[in-house]
């Protein structure tokens, strides 16, 4: 699953709106839009904004999902 994908699916489980999202995560609404439609790659500090604003606990997962190396893969 790519995260444009998964973003959406959490989203919806939470009955959430894009703007909404954005609003709690303190992303604008285009921006949101774009990652969720596949147009745009988040970056790390978006990813982990999105985690805390759907409180989505395992954030690890979802910055793998977007690409970024877990601290584990450093090692």
């Amino acid at each position: 699953m790519d995260f444009s994908s998964k973003l959406k699916e959490l989203r919806q489980q939470r009955d959430i709106s894009l703007r909404k999202l954005g609003e709690k995560a303190s992303i604008s609404y285009s921006i949101l839009n774009s990652i969720e439609n596949g147009r745009f790659q988040p970056s790390k500090e978006i990813v982990i904004s999105l985690a805390y604003a759907l409180r989505y606990e395992n954030v690890e997962e979802l910055l793998v999902i977007a690409g970024y190396p877990t601290s584990i893969d450093n090692e």
